[in-house]
């Protein structure tokens, strides 16, 4: 069913990035924080559990209705059910990291597609947004790595991590200036800059609570803004 409606497709992609950032948010919350929320540990694995299932649903929307478009977003819904049973609720630091990226991966999916839906503003030339996707994908594997693997940050992962995370900011600052409308445009720029400041509170400040959900809840977002963008702009 490719000729769907611009608007439905739109609607279920926007439901689906808001279910996916809603279990993105809770995994870190319940890896950074479970010991310390206490009976709230409940609550949150349970809002975990509903919008993962009901992203489920999203996925089987848009595959029936652009099943060309939506692959990706099938492919990673399967692949994150399927680790998410096998690993439970205590998951090996391997498949913590596989579950963040392949969660990271599917947001920036969703926002692809919604993009798409909202048709094409200014057109940017393809190979500098494939650049950037490369890089996305660079950047999130390193902030994985420091949060999941890294016993003591302060090494190259880190310098690595702050130093493409500028270069995303300002290649975020550059394609915000050509998104229409403006509020599009401030989104994506209030988000570059608040990844690289809740990045630099997380690290000089010892990763303390705060700080660390601020930089992942804005990194997500930056990463669904620009996937955004990429599909609008290229």
């Amino acid at each position: 069913m490719e000729r769907a409606p611009a608007r439905l497709i739109g609607a279920w992609s926007a439901a689906g990035l808001g279910l996916v950032l809603v279990v993105i948010l809770a995994s870190v919350v319940i890896r950074l924080a479970g010991d310390e929320i206490g009976a709230a540990l409940v609550w949150v694995r349970g809002a975990h559990r509903a919008a993962a299932s009901l992203e489920v649903v999203a996925a089987v929307a848009l595959t029936w209705l652009a099943w060309r478009r939506a692959l990706l977003v099938a492919a990673l819904t399967v692949f994150l059910s399927v680790l998410g049973i096998a690993a439970g609720q205590n998951p090996p630091p391997a498949a913590a990291a596989a579950n963040l990226l392949g969660g990271l991966a599917l947001a920036a999916a969703f926002a692809w597609l919604l993009g798409r839906a909202h048709g094409h503003g200014a057109r940017v030339a393809h190979r500098l947004g494939h650049a950037a996707a490369a890089l996305f994908i660079a950047q999130g594997a390193l902030g994985s790595w420091l949060s999941i693997f890294a016993e003591d940050i302060w090494g190259w992962a880190l310098a690595a991590h702050a130093a493409l995370g500028l270069a995303l900011a300002g290649g975020a600052v550059w394609l915000g200036l050509r998104l229409e409308p403006a509020g599009q445009r401030f989104a994506l720029l209030g988000l570059a800059l608040a990844v690289v400041g809740a990045g630099a509170a997380a690290a000089l400040f010892a990763q303390p609570l705060a700080a660390a959900l601020a930089h992942a809840a804005a990194a997500a977002l930056l990463v669904s803004a620009a996937a955004y963008a990429h599909a609008r702009l290229t």
